[in-house]
């Protein structure tokens, strides 16, 4: 098929030209209605074209756009906008502090045992299954929590409403076994002179002691000017 038929014809701009002006689905269909023409999508899924893309005359558009009534609509929806996602922020910001204290509720009890120098796969192999013990306790705790109540706005006449709980994601579980390692890691370091402590690894990696000291080679590479 011509490329130049997956390009909006002169005069029609299509839906997602208008979401980028402000525009929601629900302004789309009360201040433009049915759309004027359309044109061959050239995004696919799984091999299928996906459905033809809806195009309105960009007169119409700039014609509503110009309407009072749409202008208080458009501000309403704006305002809408901003309280979910100031809300979402919020939420993902308690979400993101529970999970902090989950892994700093997590204190390993260390058992100094006669082990030779750098065994740190030994050192670490009795508390491995305490720390996927407590990642699996905060992921039950996760996916049974009491489901989130989110308030309505003022005017909607609508009851809250309640999210469904929302279990670890996969990146949210990688995240808390790598910082319930990080903390074995520094329990186990405390014990062992020998074990590699995670702050003092980062600041090396870093180019810096643990206390942020610059290290004694480093005045080669300062500015003395």
């Amino acid at each position: 098929m011509n490329r130049g038929a997956f390009l909006n014809p002169a005069g029609f701009v299509a839906t997602q030209d208008l979401k980028d002006r402000g525009w929601t689905p629900r302004l789309i269909a009360e201040f433009l209605g049915q759309h004027d023409q359309t044109r061959p999508n050239g995004l696919k899924m799984g091999g299928r074209r996906l459905p033809p893309v809806k195009l309105y005359r960009e007169s119409r558009v700039e014609e509503a756009e110009r309407e009072e009534r749409f202008l208080l609509a458009q501000h309403r929806a704006m305002q809408a906008r901003e309280r979910l996602e100031a809300a979402r922020a919020e939420r993902q910001a308690r979400r993101a502090a529970r999970l902090n204290a989950a892994a700093e509720a997590y204190r390993p009890q260390i058992v100094p045992e006669l082990l030779r120098k750098g065994a740190i796969k030994k050192a670490r192999d009795p508390y491995l299954n305490g720390v996927e013990q407590v990642l699996d306790q905060i992921r039950r705790g996760f996916a049974a929590e009491s489901p989130e109540v989110t308030p309505r706005a003022p005017k909607s006449g609508k009851p809250p409403k309640a999210s469904n709980p929302r279990p670890l994601t996969e990146s949210e579980e990688k995240d808390l076994r790598a910082d319930l390692m990080r903390r074995l890691d520094t329990a186990l370091a405390v014990v062992y002179p020998w074990f590699p402590d995670p702050d003092e690894v980062e600041a090396k990696k870093a180019g810096r002691t643990k206390t942020g000291q610059a290290k004694p080679a480093d005045w080669r590479k300062w500015d003395w000017d």
